[in-house]
């Protein structure tokens, strides 16, 4: 191996289950230079997110099999080095940062990170503070994580992962929950690292806010082994047939948009005068309790139209999902949120959750079985209670065919990529018999191929069904494409936009 490889996997064989058929990562090779800014690509389960896991150590310690092969890091083979030796060539930011976080606030988790490297106390602060300043993330450092947007969860855990100084730094989707220009105030920070000599591996499934930074992009396919790599946004044309093959998305490509009327149905939803602030407790001033966190959203009016597909956007933090949680009752609001006519306020939470679904931003906190296919006939038979068993079977074997997740039916929910559970989760929902859906992020952590599936999907039932869907996200190509409506949440007003003006 070369001095100036940073990573190195060399017919690595993984699975999860020990007499498994299917191999994860199926004599998977792969080298990485060091100092260089690589990106990799592949399908939803192909086995990116393992390859992340397998290379910082966490499996097999942690669960799966490793059958055989050998991974090195700049040159010592993973299994001679202790946790603390491994974090000093590598660190790992997941594509759910939830699960990475152990502490109450940003400080607090920036402090536990250089302690379990051996930072001296006195040395901690002053360095915390520094990386702050450089990320521009102090206002986040004395906040509850748990109250941090999806995105602002994302730069917190960059942030621990910046302030370990690891010689490699793997993303896994780290731009997934962020808006453009989050995004893009991320990658310009990774690329002072990498000046400073610091090698950078990126998962992702588009290139496009890589493209002209990436020293190379690597395409990967079933069993993590790679389907083609060199690629670079000089000879990227070239390689068009190979993102198409893997059903990827081609940078600086946009999907079709179908030309329909003007959203005019009857308003399923409305919001009259709401205003909604952060999630920040009140406080007591005087013998009055007080409440002054920031306002998200301030006396808004807005229209959900019936058999429709609105879309949300918003920078990163702006408060979309904190909307969705007050239309759940899950979180304060003022002013009059209506579904049918009715004042939600007024319903009890079992009605409302009966016309109302939702797919939060992690999938893997509403599953409710250990199976796939139950997962999904869980949602079948709530709202078909007469649904024989062996019809539900097989209409469950047919969704998750047209979601290409067949082949794991027998899977626990908590074995799927994250891709494929958030597929699973949208597939569960829709199996219910709700009149709205809520979608966060939909399509996050999604291959081109599987995109198409989701939203096609729900057209359907919109135009077939007469379903009604509300989606977050921070692709406007992607609300451009297949919403009927679209709002922009800034500066605390929901503003309605055309196709136009959000591309």
């Amino acid at each position: 191996m070369s001095a100036n490889t940073a990573l190195e996997l060399e017919d690595v064989v993984f699975r999860y289950q020990e007499k498994g058929k299917r191999n994860i990562l199926d004599h998977t090779s792969l080298s990485i230079p060091a100092g260089t800014l690589t990106v990799l690509m592949g399908g939803s389960g192909c086995g990116k997110s393992t390859l992340a896991a397998v290379a910082a150590g966490l499996y097999p310690e942690n669960g799966g099999f490793l059958e055989g092969g050998t991974i090195r890091l700049y040159g010592q083979d993973l299994k001679t080095l202790d946790p603390q030796k491994r974090a000093a060539y590598l660190t790992v930011l997941f594509q759910n940062p939830d699960l990475q976080f152990c502490m109450n606030t940003l400080r607090e988790e920036m402090r536990f990170c250089l302690e379990n490297i051996r930072v001296p106390a006195g040395e901690m602060d002053a360095r915390i503070d520094r990386a702050a300043a450089e990320l521009g993330i102090a206002p986040l450092l004395d906040r509850t994580l748990s109250t941090l947007s999806g995105g602002e969860k994302q730069k917190a855990a960059l942030s621990c992962l910046y302030v370990m100084e690891s010689r490699c730094i793997l993303l896994d989707e780290s731009f997934a929950n962020l808006d453009h220009e989050a995004a893009a105030q991320l990658l310009e920070m990774l690329l002072r690292m990498k000046t400073s000599g610091r090698t950078i591996l990126a998962i992702d499934h588009k290139a496009d806010l890589w493209l002209e930074a990436a020293d190379e992009i690597i395409l990967l396919e079933e069993g993590g082994k790679v389907a083609a790599r060199g690629i670079n946004c000089k000879n990227l044309p070239e390689h068009r047939a190979d993102f198409e093959r893997l059903g990827l998305f081609y940078p600086g490509s946009r999907p079709e948009r179908a030309a329909r009327p003007v959203a005019e149905g009857k308003p399923l939803l409305q919001f009259r005068g709401v205003s909604i602030r952060k999630g920040l407790p009140p406080r007591r001033k005087w013998g009055r309790t007080v409440y002054d966190a920031p306002f998200l959203v301030q006396n808004a009016d807005a229209d959900f139209p019936a058999g429709c597909m609105t879309a949300v956007l918003g920078p990163s933090g702006t408060g979309k999902t904190t909307t969705f949680l007050s239309v759940l009752k899950q979180h304060p609001y003022t002013g009059r949120i209506l579904f049918q006519g009715r004042d939600i306020a007024k319903m009890k939470p079992n009605e409302l959750y009966r016309h109302i679904g939702i797919v939060f931003q992690n999938p893997a906190n509403q599953f409710v079985t250990q199976n796939v296919e139950d997962e999904v006939c869980v949602g079948l038979r709530l709202w078909e209670p007469g649904l024989s068993d062996e019809a539900c079977r097989q209409r469950a074997e047919e969704l998750l065919d047209r979601y290409g997740l067949k082949r794991q039916r027998r899977y626990s929910p908590y074995m799927l990529s994250q891709g494929q559970q958030r597929r699973l989760a949208v597939l569960s929902v829709l199996a219910g018999g709700q009149e709205l859906l809520l979608l966060d992020e939909p399509t996050y952590g999604q291959d081109a191929r599987s995109v198409n599936a989701i939203m096609e999907h729900l057209r359907e039932k919109v135009e077939q069904e007469g379903l009604t869907v509300i989606f977050i996200t921070h692709d406007t190509e992607l609300a451009a494409a297949w919403a009927d409506q679209i709002y922009r949440l800034e500066d605390t007003a929901l503003v309605e936009k055309s196709a136009e003006e959000v591309l």
